[in-house]
């Protein structure tokens, strides 16, 4: 696997995990919301943060491949 290569690899995992860590706090901080359509959007948005996590992480794998 080239430099680059892994670079990439390394790169889309760390956005990956960010995502999560982010998701992680903004469930967080929907569960502290009186406000339910509010608090359902914060759940929609955190459910595609998990997502695109997932998808990053099959993106590095094809490219690892």
């Amino acid at each position: 696997m080239s430099r680059m290569t892994r670079n990439i690899c390394k790169t889309l995992n760390m956005v990956a995990s960010n995502s999560e860590a982010a998701a992680i706090v903004v469930m967080r901080a929907a569960e502290r919301i009186g406000d339910e359509l509010l608090k359902q959007q914060l759940f929609n948005v955190i459910h595609r943060m998990n997502l695109d996590a997932t998808q990053l992480r099959s993106i590095r794998d094809d490219v690892a491949a």
